[in-house]
């Protein structure tokens, strides 16, 4: 594995953390291009990228209607703009650029796996379509799959259980999809060509129905055979929605997602002597006729009532109807005695899952003591059915470099395994509270009452699982002059330690608790051209499956994990033309209490880093407008080295992935973009898998030609 550059750790962790520095460079600059404009030597630019982050009303971090600026929170957007200009089609590669965000997920599982701030994977970090939450199974979370029907990402870092549930203490994210256009008809149209006989293709059209009636359509379709050996990739999402005005003060919304994922399953390259071999770096050691799809459809009914300017009451109905299919061989371990690759874990599974719910808030905006106050109440039930049918098998011993993959082994085929029902009931409520003219408090409530049924199919065991936490956070935030505030927050979260729908008949008597402090600083200068915020933080979370030592066959929730860190986040239109982000994260996580049982010993692994957690990690992205028509950009992203296991004897290098684009716009609305990814061929892991012996390698060097149009 390709050892990190220290020039390339250097510079872009120093331009991340050092970002507030270059305002005063950028205030000269700001200054010479002002004087140039008064005596008019510079032509007009229109600013590309410049977004306001701090100005922008996100509903991640709250339901109050409160700006960035505002919210006692680390919240961060990454909007159409910014996705198009760094050409990120997936879930994974548009968050990969938010502080302190790693993607984490191999492709055979829907790539969608994150970490963030200590804590790693879909049942600590929750991901949102449009604010509904989808209730992963057996780790995958296969829905958004595309960037193309995107308006917005918004991110929250950190415990977001008082607004979100469950399985959310590192964080949680929002994709929110393309908005309604009213007024106007608005289309565009996308074609791209790339490395591995990628093909793409999107569409997006919206536009008035009638004077109280407007529709979207959004449709995309990609499809590639992938660097490793059979690994053919297609996936196609589609989503339709209609907005209408039922009377003057009530707005209906009827939406309908579908998506579908069929993927040939690379799990990863096995170590040999614990590296990669160049050898293999292209071989993928499933079998022959391996597969895994995954399909969703999502329809939902959304109602909004505003009877004054200061109540406005939010209703939604959904429906989720979603399966996933595996067919693979998926371990793979080399023997250092025979010199083979021995390949076991012969697995088929198919999972049918339903989500149904509904969610009603109404918000207050109040006068109190001549001071403004905002006061959200609310109710939310979703109910979860949960079905798998699974047949495993052995597997067989290949040459590591020279090898007939072989076909599956389907013996008597699947029979069903394991079925849940999942039902959670949840009250919220959220306030702030402005104190005075520079002083606001925030506060969250949210009690919960889940039911899991849990029935073994071949054992015949039932058990009733039954929880009632508690969620809470409180926040002030201080701003100090138009352009600065300073806050802190103190957050109650929790996750189940796994799948909520999906958990083990024992050891999962009582729900893992997530805390957290923070305090942090936001700021906007030279009037919001320069636009960057920090944080600093600590989360603990107990209730860890933990093994006693003085009885190695009893497991008991008495581990404890932390992490603590530090967030910097930088936005920059240094002049109209040039427009940078950057930010970067430093991470110290670890398990503070926590016995593993290996064979017949318990080992304690107090003070080892949790697996798949990078130490830190950066952000550089810049583009140049040279004139009217062309434009040129590039940027960097640094993760931090990782371990594959808990003993933190397999360690995972650090990488920094570059990539750079040109682009040409013949006229309004037409652009020709020719891209390169993995600039420098960086060899890199996305995932540990099979304990740590076998790595999912992310991808090398590509290149990218699309067309975009919008008319």
């Amino acid at each position: 594995m390709r050892q990190l550059k220290p020039w390339m750790t250097s510079i872009l962790l120093s331009s991340a953390l050092m970002g507030p520095a270059a305002i005063v460079q950028a205030q000269a600059v700001t200054a010479a291009e002002d004087s140039g404009r008064g005596s008019g030597t510079i032509d007009e630019m229109i600013v590309t990228g410049a977004a306001q982050p701090l100005r922008t009303t996100r509903g991640v971090g709250s339901r109050l209607g409160l700006t960035t600026f505002e919210t006692p929170a680390s919240v961060h957007l990454i909007d159409r703009e910014q996705i198009d200009i760094r050409g990120d089609h997936s879930t994974s590669e548009a968050m990969a650029r938010a502080p302190g965000f790693a993607p984490v997920g191999m492709q055979a599982f829907a790539g969608s796996a994150l970490s963030a701030r200590g804590f790693s994977g879909n049942a600590s970090i929750g991901q949102l379509y449009d604010g509904n939450r989808l209730l992963v199974s057996g780790g995958a979370m296969s829905f958004p799959i595309d960037t193309w029907g995107f308006q917005r990402v918004e991110v929250l870092s950190g415990p977001a259980s008082v607004l979100h549930g469950s399985g959310t203490v590192g964080g949680a994210v929002n994709y929110v999809p393309r908005s309604i256009e009213r007024s106007n008809f608005a289309h565009e149209a996308m074609v791209a060509l790339g490395s591995w006989d990628t093909r793409r293709v999107g569409l997006a059209t919206t536009g008035p129905l009638a004077d109280n009636a407007a529709f979207r359509l959004n449709g995309v379709f990609n499809d590639t055979s992938g660097y490793v050996e059979r690994n053919d990739n297609e996936r196609w999402a589609v989503s339709v929605g209609v907005e209408f005005d039922v009377t003057a003060n009530l707005t209906a919304w009827l939406l309908h997602d579908s998506a579908k994922i069929s993927d040939q399953a690379y799990f990863g390259t096995p170590l040999i002597d614990g590296r990669i071999d160049p050898r293999t770096r292209r071989l993928n050691y499933n079998v022959e006729d391996a597969g895994t799809t995954f399909r969703n459809d999502w329809s939902r009914v959304r109602l909004r009532w505003q009877p004054s300017e200061s109540i406005e009451s939010s209703h939604e109905f959904y429906y989720l109807d979603t399966a996933r299919n595996f067919r693979n061989l998926e371990f793979y371990t080399h023997n250092p005695d025979t010199g083979l690759i021995d390949r076991r874990f012969n697995f088929a599974t198919d999972i049918d899952q339903t989500q149904k719910g509904t969610r009603h808030d109404v918000r207050f905006d109040l006068g109190l003591l001549d001071q403004s106050a905002s006061l959200l109440i609310g109710f939310e039930y979703n109910e979860v059915d949960y079905g798998t049918a699974t047949f495993s098998a052995g597997g067989t011993s290949v040459d590591p470099f020279d090898f007939e993959p072989g076909v599956f082994d389907s013996g008597a085929g699947v029979t069903p395994a394991l079925a849940t029902d999942t039902r959670q009931y949840a009250l919220f409520a959220e306030t702030a509270l402005d104190v005075t003219d520079t002083f606001k408090l925030l506060g969250g409530l949210r009690v919960e009452q889940i039911d899991i049924d849990r029935v073994d199919r071949r054992s015949g065991l039932e058990v009733d699982l039954d929880f009632s936490p508690v969620t809470w956070r409180v926040g002030a935030l201080r701003v100090l002059g138009d352009n600065t505030s300073i806050y802190g927050q103190y957050v109650v979260g929790n996750d189940a330690g796994g799948s909520l729908i999906s958990l083990p008949a024992v050891g999962a008597e009582n729900l893992q608790t997530g805390r957290q402090m923070e305090i942090g600083i936001k700021q906007a200068l030279l009037d919001d051209r320069i636009q960057w915020t920090a944080a600093l933080y600590r989360i603990t979370r107990n209730n860890l499956l933990s093994r006693d030592p003085a009885n190695p066959e009893l497991a008991q929730q008495i581990g404890k994990q932390s992490s603590q860190g530090l967030e910097i986040s930088v936005d920059l239109s240094i002049t109209q033309r040039l427009h940078v982000d950057l930010n970067a994260a430093l991470i110290r996580a670890k398990f503070d209490d926590f016995n593993e049982r290996i064979g017949t010993e318990i080992i304690s692994r107090k003070g080892n880093r949790p697996v798949n957690v990078p130490e830190r990690t950066a952000n550089l992205y810049a583009h140049y407008a040279l004139s009217h028509a062309w434009r040129v950009g590039g940027g960097a992203r640094y993760a931090g080295r990782r371990f594959s296991d808990t003993a933190n004897a397999r360690r995972i290098p650090s990488y920094v992935l570059a990539d750079a684009f040109v682009a040409f716009s013949w006229r309004e609305g037409a652009e020709l973009t020719a891209r390169v990814r993995n600039l420098f061929d960086e060899r890199w892991v996305v995932q540990p898998y099979n304990s740590g012996f076998q790595w999912a390698l992310g991808d090398p060097r590509s290149y990218e030609l699309a067309l975009r149009l919008s008319f």
